[in-house]
């Protein structure tokens, strides 16, 4: 199986999100797991060893520099990532939520509208999850990775996890 994780930007929300991989690792070694992140941060993700591939893309550069031109040759870079078997969509926002289903892919998950803050971003999704807005955030992202990939992470594996910072 092969995945993408559409987890674009925030230092703090990548950070958050990172924890996921070892437990999907853990649980089924072979899944290849790619992730698309804003170019600016993909150092974040550099050098994790449950990673198979990073993309880069440049949305924000796009719009801080107000090129039409720059975002719809993102847009289209996004367009070749894949083929997938999942993508995953933890950010929950509009832009993430476009850039998951624009990738070639048999299904894409994200949240359902009322566990997101941008709630039309559900729209773009093939396959929705709910789960609390309120909720803790690794939590969340527990859950959601939990529910794509039908595998159970006990709350004891949170406590020993490994570092995932690299």
């Amino acid at each position: 199986m092969k995945i993408a994780i559409v987890k674009l930007s925030a230092l703090g929300d990548i950070i958050h999100a990172i924890v996921v991989l070892q437990f999907i690792k853990k649980n089924n070694p072979e899944i290849e797991i790619d992730w698309v992140v804003e170019e600016s941060y993909k150092s974040l993700l550099e050098f994790n060893p449950d990673l198979n591939k990073i993309h880069a893309i440049k949305i924000k550069k796009a719009r801080k520099e107000k090129s039409l031109f720059m975002l719809l040759q993102e847009l289209k870079k996004v367009q070749n990532f894949g083929p997938y078997d999942l993508v995953i969509d933890m950010q929950g926002l509009i832009k993430s939520a476009i850039i998951a289903r624009l990738i070639p892919s048999t299904s894409t998950l994200g949240f359902e509208k009322s566990s997101i803050r941008e709630h039309i971003a559900s729209i773009f999704y093939t396959k929705t999850f709910k789960y609390g807005y309120d909720e803790n955030v690794i939590e969340r992202n527990i859950a959601l990775i939990s529910f794509a990939l039908k595998i159970d992470i006990k709350d004891i594996n949170l406590q020993f996890k490994k570092p995932f910072l690299y």
